[in-house]
């Protein structure tokens, strides 16, 4: 048989293996089905929130999430019906975009839920969790803890902890991604589960955090002390969103991240388990949350992560 006979051969075979496994595959990925149904959530809310006059800017969020859906459906039929004669790079690629473009979204997903997270309350529930971490400690920690312990040091210490969830956010699905595949596919889903579940929640529960007081404010946006303290000042004075606290995603996902540290990478963990403990502190410190954000925050955090397996399981099981 000639060379160009056995390429051909070869070539074939694996036309049939990519088109058997495109069919039998389901039509929808895990995070196909969890970021359509948090999309579809929105649009549902949203146009509840027309019908009563609580909406935010439906005219401008309600084709973003509707485009975001379609967006998801035409990528998983391009994949089932096209993988067999799309070109291996472009399919490829096509394949890293369905399991990566969550991550793409978690940024709009948060920005956006000013248009819905006073539909149900139209009110911020701040006085009432405030009051929650007063009964407990007979004062409000984001507002004390931050001034009592207030120097150069401290500040740019917890400052630093809070920052760190960027480069652990970045980090470890990256090494994952080229290191171990099927951790990567498993922390990118829990990621976007827990995500999800904080902006769902963050849709029925409008709270600031610390930020609700004018005193906790003003700290939070000053531009202070070192480098990391004027960081997130500017992070916080160039984000749009005012809301979403409770839980406090930013601890929730840390918890994701430090679980999947200790569990594929045991070294990033160990490190990882010192940012969250330091992290978890530096949400009230900074002014950014309740003390009872960061409680729910590990709560949903520990209890997302395995919930997200569990729930992954179920999506994933082979078509009958």
């Amino acid at each position: 048989m000639s060379n160009h006979a056995s390429e051909a051969l070869i070539k074939e075979k694996k036309t049939s293996l990519v088109d058997v496994e495109s069919k039998t595959k389901t039509f929808l990925s895990p995070i196909d089905i969890i970021t359509i149904a948090y999309c579809a959530w929105i649009i549902i809310y949203m146009i509840i929130g027309i019908f009563v006059g609580r909406a935010e800017q439906p005219a401008i969020h309600l084709p973003r999430f509707i485009s975001i859906i379609t967006a998801v459906l035409l990528m998983a039929w391009l994949e089932r019906n096209y993988a067999s004669v799309m070109n291996p790079k472009l399919l490829h690629f096509l394949q890293f975009i369905r399991s990566i473009y969550p991550v793409l979204l978690f940024t709009y997903f948060y920005t956006s839920l000013h248009s819905v997270c006073r539909i149900l309350c139209p009110e911020w529930l701040d006085p009432f969790f405030s009051h929650i971490d007063y009964k407990i400690f007979g004062y409000y920690p984001s507002m004390v803890w931050g001034q009592k312990y207030d120097n150069w040091f401290a500040q740019e210490f917890f400052h630093f902890a809070y920052f760190c969830y960027y480069p652990m956010i970045a980090g470890l699905p990256t090494y994952l991604y080229f290191k171990n595949k099927e951790g990567f596919k498993e922390l990118i889903f829990n990621l976007t589960f827990v995500f999800y579940f904080c902006y769902f929640f963050y849709s029925l529960v409008p709270v600031v955090g610390g930020r609700y007081f004018p005193e906790g404010y003003q700290l939070a946006h000053s531009y202070r002390y070192g480098f990391f303290t004027r960081l997130m000042a500017f992070i916080y004075n160039h984000s749009g969103h005012w809301g979403g606290a409770f839980p406090s995603s930013h601890i929730a996902i840390t918890i994701v991240l430090t679980i999947a540290g200790l569990k594929y990478v045991r070294k990033w963990g160990y490190v990882f388990c010192v940012i969250a403990f330091f992290l978890s502190i530096s949400t009230v410190y900074c002014h950014y949350h309740w003390f009872i954000d960061a409680v729910a925050g590990i709560i949903t955090g520990i209890a997302g992560y395995f919930v997200a397996n569990w729930i992954r399981q179920k999506l994933e099981k082979e078509p009958k």
